[in-house]
């Protein structure tokens, strides 16, 4: 679903106001109905991009979903609250109403407090009320405008639950930025091989153009990838189709294939930032040693690599776009913002978080509360020990 994101962050100030409360969040169900994509939120800075996707029927928010009527929660855990991000605020209790549009259930809208409260009647008709109002915008949203039409076709592409990988535990995030969409990307996908695939990957420039070449890179990289095992071979064929096909646009991408037991990856990477691996005992994630390779869209004859990395049980990779890393350096700011960006990220990514905790303390650890300047795509694929 596609939404006016300042606009219902606006409104989610006013729900706070409204009932009072310390925090109050709106999850979207994703393109499959199955899973709550965290949307807007007011009383965490910024941190609430970051949190956790909720599979409907799992968790607070996705009990919610599931019954379709208002729960109260007094006794917030791990089990309860899915999300760390509320959990390490220190929210003591949670009202969440399901919202409804014209179509049916379009999502949960819910409220927590700091501190305990007992619920009456008339704090779930006051937030029943703020449901109906936001069901209501969303129903009548219009998708004439570019940005949207981007978005959506991102949205369409990029899927908040990625497919079940057995042995292997994967989350993804995906934060549009607050200005231009970019042409970030991720992808995640299982070959008949049995041999599962990621890729991760950002097309030059900003708005429908990048989108819609993105979509193009998207599916011509799995049509390859049907036919050639190596990744160095399925990228220089990308890169040819980019040269001769899209021009005078540029893409960086690294590509990633295992197999089971999933202790080997085997890895290309053209130009992209290199994935960061976390393995068990290691207070911060270490950089992938894999060579950097050029970017595609250059020379369509460039020679490519893959290189293997090992993943140990236990071990989780984090597959990322610049987006959350990069910052513009202000004309005073005499240390590299990059490099402060970057050490947050490591330092927040640990092997022992399972993969969406993970990704909710990844985008908490480098964005904090900064707006998003560039797109931010997230993978982190984790193999339980």
């Amino acid at each position: 679903m596609t939404v006016d994101v300042a606009s219902v962050q606006s409104f989610m100030e006013s729900v706070r106001a409204l009932m009072s409360s310390d925090t109050a969040t709106l999850l979207l169900l994703d393109e499959t109905r199955t899973v709550l994509e965290p949307t807007a939120s007011a009383g965490l800075g910024r941190r609430w991009r970051g949190a956790t996707h909720v599979p409907v029927g799992a968790g607070f928010a996705g009990r919610v979903a599931a019954r379709r009527e208002p729960v109260g929660l007094t006794e917030v855990n791990e089990v309860s609250v899915l999300n760390p991000i509320l959990r390490d605020l220190g929210v003591q209790r949670l009202l969440g109403v399901p919202v409804f549009g014209s179509k049916g259930l379009l999502g949960v809208l819910h409220v927590g407090w700091l501190t305990a409260r007992t619920f009456t009647l008339d704090d779930t008709r006051r937030l029943e009320g703020a449901a109906a109002e936001i069901g209501q915008r969303l129903s009548e949203r219009t998708q004439d405008d570019a940005h949207l039409a981007a978005l959506a076709l991102q949205r369409s592409l990029l899927p908040a639950a990625p497919p079940p990988i057995e042995g292997l535990d994967v989350a993804v995030r995906y934060l549009p930025a607050e200005g231009d969409l970019g042409g970030d990307w991720y992808d995640i996908f299982a070959l008949p091989n049995g041999t599962v695939g990621f890729v991760m990957g950002d097309v030059e420039g900003h708005g429908l153009r990048s989108a819609v070449v993105m979509g193009r890179l998207r599916s011509a990289l799995r049509a390859y990838a049907l036919d050639h095992d190596d990744p160095a071979e399925v990228l220089h064929r990308l890169d040819r189709k980019l040269c001769y096909f899209e021009s005078e646009i540029t893409a960086t991408v690294v590509y990633a294939v295992t197999e089971p037991p999933f202790d080997l990856l085997t890895i290309c990477n053209a130009g992209h930032p290199a994935p960061l691996i976390a393995h068990r005992g290691h207070p911060s994630a270490d950089i992938v040693n894999v060579s950097a390779g050029v970017l595609l869209g250059l020379d369509p004859d460039q020679q490519r690599h893959s290189e293997k990395v090992p993943l140990r049980p236990g071990s989780a990779l984090a597959f990322y776009t610049d987006g959350l890393v990069e910052r513009r350096r202000a004309p005073d700011q005499h240390a590299d913002p990059d490099v402060q960006r970057l050490e947050l990220v490591r330092r927040a990514f640990v092997a022992g978080d399972n993969a969406e905790t993970a990704c909710s303390r990844i985008i908490a650890g480098g964005l904090g509360d900064d707006s998003v300047e560039d797109d931010v795509a997230l993978v982190v694929v984790r193999r339980p020990a």
